[in-house]
């Protein structure tokens, strides 16, 4: 076997290379991805149930059904009733878990509506198009991801998916710097 080597050690230095040069850009796209991490958890609004999938107007609606005043998260009572059901989610950046709850559970915590969090990771939504090479087409995606910097790591929330064309379920809320006393 080591004779085998030394005698087609090019061939096998020229098969070689590609691979760990894929390897190699594969490491450094993705492997920032993994530090990003955040003391803080956020809430955020989605309008879920919603018989109308092609509705667009979901995110308006959530902007002026809630707000964050002096770190205290506030109700509207929308003008009109739109048909939307909105739910409060909790995200946990640790698990990169969200679960649902109450208003009243969002008001017990004193928020930093800015979308950027105390220790410098911003939520932001991220649509890729995709790329065309050669004969292959690599498909769109969109979604929302933690991010600093170039790095950027992918947030899993409850029936992100279940929309069909319109992406604009989804309200940031706030940080949770503290629970209040």
């Amino acid at each position: 076997m080591v004779e085998f080597i030394k005698k087609n050690f090019a061939i096998l230095l020229a098969f070689a290379l590609p691979i760990i040069f894929i390897l190699a850009v594969v490491l450094i796209t993705y492997l920032p991805s993994f530090s990003i991490s955040t003391d803080y958890n956020f809430i955020y609004s989605s309008c879920i149930n919603d018989a109308r999938y092609y509705s667009h107007n979901c995110s308006g609606y959530l902007q002026k059904l809630y707000s964050v005043v002096d770190n205290e998260l506030i109700i509207k009572i929308p003008d009109v009733n739109e048909g939307y059901d909105a739910r409060i989610f909790l995200h946990n950046t640790k698990n990169n878990e969200s679960r649902e709850i109450t208003i009243e559970e969002a008001q017990t915590f004193k928020l930093n509506n800015l979308l950027t969090s105390p220790d410098g990771v911003t939520v932001s939504n991220y649509y890729n198009r995709g790329s065309e090479f050669f004969l292959f087409g690599a498909g769109s995606s969109y979604g929302y991801y933690l991010t600093k910097g170039k790095s950027k790591s992918r947030l899993n929330f409850i029936n992100q998916d279940d929309r069909y064309y319109y992406q604009d379920n989804f309200k940031f809320i706030g940080w949770i710097l503290s629970e209040k006393n």
